[in-house]
């Protein structure tokens, strides 16, 4: 269960607590040919399964998968198909995007579907068993003009799964539900949830521009609200990658050529704001590269596919915290080099890559919210039942709640399941001004803090484990004002 516990150092007051999910437990890499894997997540534990080969899915660039909140899979799409937890088609679920992507990405070339992060699930706000799928084409353009076809996203779509149908398998019910006819870039559709806790915000970059679509799901559906323009210009469909920031407050979107792109967003009007721009490459520079935030949101993890770097994204001058984290040493699995290729947070808060070719391995960042190379890049250190490349799950932070203190924070979330036994967790003395001592009275062992400002920024903190946890506020360097705690027990409970 999840504790809340606000302090001020002065004055303090309390919260409701919700349950965790696990709505992101479960990453599906299949692969109908040779068989796939199952990579599953709980209490801080990876747990890794082969997937028959004799399955109907395969996920080979786009994924994005879905569990219920007790973290079994209900069903994932490689933004060709939709298939359930048995890796099986879902009823109506062939035929997500019209045109190209089935007249040839998805069967003469499926080796080359869809772009990473041109797909992603949300839960239709009001509702426990639909889900709405917003995801986008990958067409070819500017045929016979000067420089050659061009291939990007013209179509974003939406697309309903309603898991009550079939006995528990789902059904798609509702495909390719046209929101917006434009160019898009192609690896940077994301998501993160309203300041209300209950609706969700999509953002779209258009190509060739520096404009944004907004897209607004609320219990009505998905709304199409308007297009910011806003920071740097693009000129590429199909380039580097672009992630919120857990707490929702900062938008990144990175390439080699066009830089880091940092932007402030408001979760309750859905803008974006204070644009940074810091350059990675000449113009005209081509590499494959990704780019992943760390849980905090502090540092940003950029990576071709031979090099890792890491950017503290609150440094005075982002550009110059640049650190070489880790150098790709060589080895190979299955004749292909285990290089770095897609990244994503975990529900673990590790960071895993994987490589650009097929190989039984998956590079981890063991602790990415630690500066320089106290990080630990930890190279093809994930063995894989069967070789993998490309696919890397697209996933909003579905833990991220209301705003609490923002003019959005009125909605009351049934989704969540409140509990009252705050008097578990004790913290004091409250008000403090130097050490503070937070403990949990059964005597079970506090595993991890996590400490938010009213912004939702998340406050860095190195604790030590145990049933009682002191931090001394000097030491942790933050200021005085009110702080939001969340508090993991060993249990797994929050």
């Amino acid at each position: 269960m999840r504790y809340f516990l606000f302090f001020l150092i002065g004055i303090a007051s309390s919260s409701p607590t919700y349950t965790q999910n696990k709505f992101d437990n479960n990453w599906v890499f299949a692969f109908k040919i040779v068989g796939g894997n199952l990579i599953h997540f709980e209490n801080d534990t990876l747990n890794i399964e082969a997937i028959s080969p004799n399955t109907t899915g395969s996920t080979y660039e786009a994924l994005a998968c879905r569990s219920d909140k007790d973290g079994n899979l209900l069903f994932y799409t490689n933004n060709c198909t939709v298939f359930d937890k048995n890796h099986e088609v879902m009823e109506n679920g062939e035929g997500l995007n019209p045109g190209q992507i089935q007249t040839y990405w998805c069967t003469v070339n499926p080796f080359a579907n869809p772009n990473d992060n041109s797909v992603i699930i949300l839960p239709m706000p009001g509702e426990e068993q639909v889900f709405q799928i917003f995801h986008w084409d990958y067409e070819a353009l500017n045929v016979g003009q000067p420089g050659g076809s061009q291939f990007g996203p013209l179509h974003l779509y939406h697309t309903v799964v309603d898991m009550s149908e079939n006995n528990g398998l789902g059904m798609v019910t509702s495909k390719n539900n046209l929101l917006v006819a434009d160019t898009f870039n192609s690896c940077a559709l994301q998501a993160v949830r309203h300041a209300n806790g209950r609706d969700w915000w999509v953002l779209a970059p258009e190509f060739n521009g520096n404009c944004y679509y907004k897209i607004l799901l609320d219990p009505s559906g998905p709304q199409v609200l308007d297009k910011q323009c806003i920071g740097s210009n693009w000129g590429k469909y199909g380039a580097g990658s672009a992630h919120f920031a857990n707490n929702g407050s900062r938008y990144v979107r990175c390439d080699i050529e066009y830089g880091l792109n940092i932007f402030d967003f408001d979760r309750c009007t859905g803008l974006l704001s204070n644009p940074n721009h810091v350059p990675i490459g000449p113009q005209g520079m081509f590499l494959l590269n990704c780019m992943t935030l760390s849980p905090s949101g502090r540092y940003a993890y950029y990576h071709t596919t031979a090099e890792i770097f890491q950017y503290d994204l609150e440094a005075q001058d982002i550009d110059n915290s640049k650190i070489l984290v880790a150098t790709f040493d060589g080895f190979q699995s299955a004749g292909n080099p285990t290089n770095f290729y897609k990244s994503q947070l975990a529900p673990d808060n590790k960071i895993y890559i994987n490589s650009y070719g097929p190989t039984n391995y998956l590079a981890v960042i063991e602790h990415p919210d630690l500066a320089g190379l106290d990080c630990e890049v930890r190279q093809h250190s994930i063995e894989l039942p069967n070789r993998h490349f490309a696919a890397m799950p697209n996933y909003p932070n579905y833990r991220l709640g209301t705003f609490v203190g923002s003019p959005c924070d009125t909605i009351i979330v049934s989704s969540f399941e409140p509990h009252h036994q705050i008097s578990r967790i004790v913290v004091y003395p409250n008000p403090a001004s130097g050490e503070i001592t937070i403990q949990h009275k059964d005597g079970v062992k506090i595993e991890r803090i996590d400490m938010f400002d009213l912004a939702g920024r998340s406050i860095y903190m190195n604790t030590q484990q145990g049933n009682t946890v002191k931090i001394n506020r000097q030491a942790t360097n933050f200021k005085p004002g009110f702080y939001l705690l969340k508090i993991t027990d060993d249990t797994g409970w929050l």
